[in-house]
């Protein structure tokens, strides 16, 4: 009997073996089947942003050409107002000028009513004198010159006869020049407001051809704003649905590190059992991660092997490189990440604030990243430390997937083409 209660024990401890080496092997092939499936959603979703920003961009483009048309034709229309005031003013010019001349006209009509009242009564007198001359018997010359009582009689007699047929010229002459001039001044006023009514009718033709024309200026403008704010709504909600995008692949990634370290943590004993150096099966060594280069603290910000060579840098407001999609990005200094998204680089490019200046410079982004290797604001990094990666596909305003990497001042804003050769020049010294 006491041979069973020592096998006892040895039975129980290789069961217990047996259970834990299982639990082993089941851990290790689920951990192993999970990351592709895992990827394949990473993937995905990396491709449905890549898409949402470039249908963004492409709603950016048309808001900004609506934008251009709706303030194209405001000024269309501002011109057409400055047109429609000088015509208002010279109509109202024109019109004073006619309710001038009709003044003249109706005052020059009352004096000629005048004159010619005027006219009627002398030649009344006039008609009376002669009546009453003839009634009178009025004397003929011979008879003035007989009835004289001497040479001085006679001389005024024949003064006062020749006086009285003189002021009854004048006068009948005076009245009939004065009708003369009132006639053609009538005449010329008459003249003078047909012309004057002429032009005023052409300039209130203009004026309302013109306004005619603005009015339809700003129904154009009109529909382009419309136009414009519903391509405005479309791009929020592209926005929108890129950074939602953005935020369940970020929740994603930290599962899938969370995840990948706890299997790292459930192999670790298996691992630990192994022969020392080897990584799998066969004892082959496994290979090292690529290192990131430096040179006088400026730590090179992508793998040699992946980004294009020097000769086809360019400069911009920083310095274009192109890589492929996905490609890791490295912190080019020790410092820390205090901002992401620049506008016209997209939503995911980070800002890098370093502890030491690099050549004057403070700060440094990586224009159009993508949301790949996301690292908080907020977070310290050391030079090299994989801090974004190179956005798929078309990532802000550009062509393809590459990094623009520059200066940035403390708003992350671009400092501009005059720094871009200090980036330039550190970026091939390190590469």
């Amino acid at each position: 009997m006491p041979m069973p209660s020592r096998k006892t024990p040895i039975t129980r401890a290789a069961g217990a073996f047996l259970a834990a080496a299982l639990a082993l092997v089941l851990t290790a092939v689920l951990s192993a089947g999970s990351p592709p499936a895992r990827a394949a959603s990473t993937s995905q979703l990396k491709q449905r942003i890549s898409a949402g920003q470039g249908r963004a961009s492409a709603l950016a483009g048309a808001v900004r050409s609506a934008d251009g048309r709706v303030q194209a034709l405001g000024a269309g229309i501002s011109t057409l107002e400055a047109q429609i005031s000088r015509l208002q003013s010279d109509l109202d010019a024109k019109r004073a000028e006619l309710l001038k001349l009709r003044g003249e006209l109706n005052a020059a009509h009352q004096r000629l009513t005048r004159l010619e009242a005027a006219q009627v009564r002398a030649e009344g007198v006039l008609s009376q004198q002669m009546v009453g001359s003839y009634e009178a018997d009025r004397p003929d010359l011979v008879t003035v010159v007989l009835e004289s009582t001497g040479f001085n009689d006679l001389l005024e007699r024949l003064a006062f006869t020749q006086r009285i047929g003189n002021q009854d010229a004048e006068i009948v002459g005076r009245v009939r020049n004065a009708r003369r001039a009132v006639a053609a001044q009538a005449t010329r006023l008459g003249v003078l407001s047909t012309r004057q009514q002429q032009l005023t009718t052409t300039v209130l033709y203009e004026r309302n051809r013109v306004a005619r024309t603005r009015l339809t200026l700003v129904s154009d403008q009109i529909a382009a704003t419309r136009v414009r704010d519903a391509r405005a709504g479309q791009l929020s909600a592209a926005r929108d649905q890129v950074s939602a995008l953005h935020t369940q692949l970020v929740k994603l990634q930290a599962a899938q590190a969370a995840q990948a370290a706890q299997a790292a943590r459930a192999t670790a004993p298996s691992q630990s059992s192994g022969s020392v150096g080897s990584s799998n099966g066969s004892g082959a060594p496994s290979s090292a991660p690529v290192q990131p280069s430096s040179s006088g603290g400026f730590t090179f910000p992508l793998p040699k092997s992946a980004v294009s060579p020097p000769a086809t840098w360019s400069l911009d407001d920083g310095v274009d490189m192109s890589a492929p999609g996905g490609t890791p990005e490295y912190a080019v200094c020790s410092g820390t990440v205090v901002l992401h998204g620049i506008g016209g680089f997209g939503p995911s490019a980070p800002v890098l604030h370093c502890d030491s200046p690099l050549d004057g410079y403070d700060y440094v982004y990586y224009g159009h990243a993508g949301p790949g290797n996301w690292t908080a604001t907020g977070t310290h990094v050391s030079a090299g430390q994989v801090i974004s990666e190179i956005g798929y596909g078309i990532v802000g305003i550009s062509t393809g997937p590459h990094v623009e990497m520059g200066f940035a001042d403390s708003s992350g804003s671009p400092i501009g083409p005059s720094s871009a050769p200090t980036m330039m020049s550190l970026l091939r010294s390190s590469y």
